[in-house]
């Protein structure tokens, strides 16, 4: 291992001189091997990362099932039934969840086959992404006691929170990863380096939301915002 990720900072529980490896913000298995050249490695300890594996294993296995990007079919075909066939239990799960919905996309009303994905599992492993992010394109820890918040708007909430967004900050950060498979933008606070506001585009645009128990809005980004205090009125699904 390189020395530049020992003994450092880890950038997700910022505990200081902790880090013992490099963690690949967006795990290597979302990708192909071809496309897994340069991804954003940042210093993590231990734990932080088992944590952050455990959370991948599950999400390598199940988004891709909504991929859209330029290789969704050749990583749905191709890396996730081997994923599948190592963990029967979850194989056995997505297959109980499949189910149909009426979901809402550019004003229109759409039937799409659907499948269950455990929110605290994504949800957790966007935080994680998140503080990786910050501290890849910025060399900013975020403090341990700032929370994270995710949320999946819909159409016309996130037009609203897009219209309240300021327009500069202290820096801006855009980057696609995977030729599309993941993609964000992210703006950070002027007046505290740890405040920022992120859009995330996963898998070429993973439909995210639906309700099978009637029409519902649904959407392909994701917020994500770390903050001194919770934002919890706003930053919900």
């Amino acid at each position: 291992m390189s020395k530049a990720f020992k003994g450092k900072t880890c950038v997700y529980c910022a505990r200081v001189a902790c880090s013992s490896t490099g963690d690949h913000v967006f795990a290597r298995e979302f990708f192909p091997k071809n496309k897994r050249a340069d991804l954003p490695k940042v210093p993590a300890c231990e734990a932080c990362n088992q944590a952050k594996s455990r959370l991948e294993h599950y999400l390598t296995a199940v988004l891709p099932f909504a991929g859209r990007h330029a290789d969704a079919s050749s990583v749905l075909n191709e890396m996730v039934p081997p994923r599948l066939a190592k963990n029967r239990r979850l194989h056995a799960a997505l297959s109980a969840s499949q189910g149909r919905a009426w979901v809402k996309q550019g004003g229109m009303l759409r039937p799409t086959l659907t499948l269950h994905l455990d929110a605290q599992q994504f949800e957790g492993l966007l935080r994680y992404v998140v503080r990786g992010l910050v501290a890849f394109h910025w060399n900013t820890v975020v403090p341990s006691d700032y929370a994270v918040g995710v949320a999946v708007w819909t159409e016309e909430g996130e037009r609203l929170i897009t219209a309240a967004l300021p327009k500069r900050g202290r820096a801006i950060a855009r980057a696609t990863w995977g030729d599309g498979a993941f993609e964000y933008e992210g703006a950070q606070a002027i007046d505290d380096p740890h405040l920022s506001i992120w859009r995330l585009h996963l898998y070429g645009g993973a439909v995210l939301g639906g309700d099978s128990a009637g029409a519902t809005d649904t959407n392909s980004r994701v917020w994500v915002m770390t903050s001194r205090e919770a934002v919890p009125d706003l930053f919900r699904y």
